[in-house]
């Protein structure tokens, strides 16, 4: 089946000391690349949550994060660096004898120095960690039901053009199983006023002719082309990860109908040939954007 690098994911989760809010976006990258925003307080945590994402989306730029709310106060506390405030309420004192200022030291004086409260603790608490994997799974499975869903839309589309394909390929077939004995024909009748004119050798001259109709002669082409097309269908119904397979065999496909263009006189296949590259196309966009 086919599953699309476009996907969203959002979940929210909660118990008694803490709430998590989680989005995971993803879209087309022909590598996995990463972009995480971790709050600080679970900065070390990056790394693992990192690695989870990557096992489960494979292929894509990726950005995740989250935000989170305390419930309980002694969870995350705000530590009050004492050696600092003792340094400023000296400084403070020093400036106040200099100057010769005789205003009191409020609070709201010593809290203007940010740098004295420290709040860059790292939760660690075992039961929001737990919490913290457990909201990252699930919005990693709510992420891959909506990749699945867009792939969903990808793999009937693209089966559609290769359905049209199929048919196109099929009526060059037929065209060019009656066309070819008329294409004979017309190096005979083309062969025969050269004997008129001149003394030739009857046998190398249709060895020769035969050589320039094994050149035009596009069958091989047609089945390797449908033998492709049925590796296509078949890819699809079998496995996941389809991205670079397919590439693979669009190549096989642009190359075999290239060839029967290039090789064939007849106006009509050469038609048909054009609306296999335009449906061709379309596929090649649609396998950009397919993990």
């Amino acid at each position: 089946m086919i599953i699309s690098m476009t996907g969203y994911g959002n979940y929210e989760c909660e118990n008694e000391k803490i709430s998590f809010s989680m989005e995971l976006k993803s879209v087309n990258s022909k590598y996995y690349e990463s972009n995480l925003k971790i709050p600080y307080a679970f900065s070390h945590e990056e790394e693992k949550i990192n690695n989870i994402i990557q096992k489960s989306i494979k292929r894509g730029r990726v950005n995740f994060n989250f935000s989170y709310k305390i419930k309980d106060s002694e969870i995350h506390s705000i530590l009050l660096d004492e050696v600092k405030l003792k340094k400023y309420l000296k400084i403070l004192n020093e400036l106040k004898i200099s100057s010769g200022i005789d205003d009191k030291i409020k609070l709201n004086d010593i809290l203007g120095f940010q740098d004295i409260l420290d709040n860059s603790q790292k939760i660690k608490d075992q039961s929001i960690i737990e919490l913290l994997y457990n909201g990252v799974e699930h919005v990693i499975e709510e992420h891959s039901s909506f990749r699945a869903l867009e792939g969903k839309s990808l793999e009937a589309d693209i089966l559609k053009s290769i359905s049209r394909i199929s048919e196109s390929i099929d009526e060059i077939e037929l065209i060019w199983g009656s066309e070819k004995k008329d294409y004979i024909n017309k190096y005979k009748k083309r062969i025969d006023k050269f004997f008129d004119k001149y003394e030739l050798d009857e046998q190398r001259l249709y060895q020769e002719v035969a050589v320039i109709i094994d050149k035009k002669d596009i069958n091989e082409e047609i089945v390797r082309f449908k033998s492709h097309i049925n590796c296509f269908i078949s890819y699809i119904k079998e496995h996941n990860l389809l991205g670079k397979r397919l590439i693979f065999l669009l190549q096989e496909l642009f190359r075999e109908i290239n060839t029967i263009s290039s090789k064939s006189e007849v106006l009509k296949i050469n038609n048909i040939s054009l609306d296999i590259k335009s449906e061709l196309e379309k596929i090649k966009e649609q396998t950009h954007n397919i993990l």
